[in-house]
């Protein structure tokens, strides 16, 4: 075994116990809290990110810790991070380059108006300038540290930093309000293929919109998710972190963001799994998530009144529970606590364990 599959080896085990008491933490509250006043579920917002603006039900709370955890983003002297104002180019670059690991040592030069080199955001923007990301204004060649950034920009930034070619899409109509000449149209294309950006109900992204702190975490976090797919390890811990908030989202009745989180969750473990479809704990896992995917889809079904989708639903969960719990027995405490919750959405609605 060599170090790296014995590090995998140590963390799968670390997850099947994690896994086994989840909700001894208190992390997880229970299914029927969904009905409770928002007063008491707020009673479970543990702020675990080191900022007390951002809470456990804020809707990019696990790509704001994970980030934060590794050194990557920072907060202000206040203990804010305040994940919903506007960012600046500057700001953008150092999260950007830090996220992707890239050393910004190149030798100051002059090259904009507006960046001196007494300025702290100084190495990002001469380092973005050498990657080729960045550029002057035409009109007047400032760098414009201060200006908020826009969805079309972060994306160039973001993929370039991270060696994504995105050539792959030059000159497709792949989303329908974007040009297929306009200069930022692989970079939206490509994001939106990948599943990164929002879109609007006719698959339109809006590339001119002004981007918050938050959503420039988050877009981060799920393109770090897309390429590191080969990396187990890394998928699990993910994966975990976004099963851990799916009930905290239920509670704080933030039922879109539940099921955002269940289906990451779930994609994780699938690529886990294709990664190392021999291993128990893994498919324990891959079970579990998608035990919580049927648990979501279940509860929303309740709430739209289509009780009997919603009692099949509740039993497709509970098979699903059974199957994680026969693959590893390590996670028998949250699969009852999975099939617990589903057999209370089978009362609510009049349905019958099959």
């Amino acid at each position: 075994m060599n170090i790296k599959q014995r590090k995998i080896s140590i963390y799968l085990k670390k997850l099947s116990v994690a896994l086994a008491v989840l909700t001894s933490f208190g992390v997880i509250a229970p299914l029927a809290m969904a009905q409770e006043s928002a007063s008491t579920a707020s009673g479970t917002q543990m702020v675990s990110t080191g900022y007390n603006d951002v809470s456990r039900t804020h809707p990019n709370y696990t790509a704001i810790t994970y980030f934060s955890q590794a050194g990557v983003i920072g907060g202000y002297a206040d203990g804010t991070f305040k994940p919903d104002n506007a960012i600046n180019r500057a700001e953008v670059l150092k999260i950007i380059l830090k996220g992707s690991g890239i050393e910004s040592n190149e030798a100051y030069g002059a090259y904009f108006p507006d960046v001196t080199e007494k300025d702290w955001f100084a190495p990002f923007v001469i380092k973005a300038r050498a990657l080729g990301f960045v550029k002057g204004n035409d009109a007047d060649g400032t760098f414009a540290p201060g200006r908020q950034v826009n969805l079309a920009e972060f994306l160039k930034m973001l993929f370039v930093a991270s060696g994504v070619d995105v050539s792959a899409l030059e000159g497709k109509q792949v989303v329908p309000n974007i040009p297929a000449d306009a200069w930022y149209a692989n970079y939206v294309n490509y994001a939106a293929v990948l599943g990164i950006v929002p879109k609007d109900a006719n698959g339109n992204v809006d590339a001119a919109r002004p981007l918050s702190r938050g959503e420039i975490v988050n877009m981060m976090y799920l393109l770090s998710i897309i390429l590191n797919g080969k990396d187990t390890q890394f998928l699990l811990s993910r994966a975990e972190a976004e099963m851990a908030q799916i009930e905290v989202y239920i509670a704080a009745n933030m039922i879109a963001y539940a099921k955002i989180a269940s289906e990451l969750a779930y994609d994780m473990t699938q690529q886990a799994y294709k990664n190392m479809p021999d291993n128990a704990v893994v498919l324990g896992a891959a079970k579990i998530a998608k035990a919580y995917d049927l648990l979501v889809d279940s509860f929303i079904l309740g709430i739209q009144g289509q009780n009997e989708a919603a009692a099949q639903k509740a039993n497709e969960v509970i098979d699903k529970a059974t199957e994680a719990w026969e693959a590893n027995n390590a996670t028998q405490p949250i699969a009852k606590h999975i099939k617990d919750q589903a057999r209370k959405i089978l009362a609510q609605v009049g349905g019958v364990e099959q």
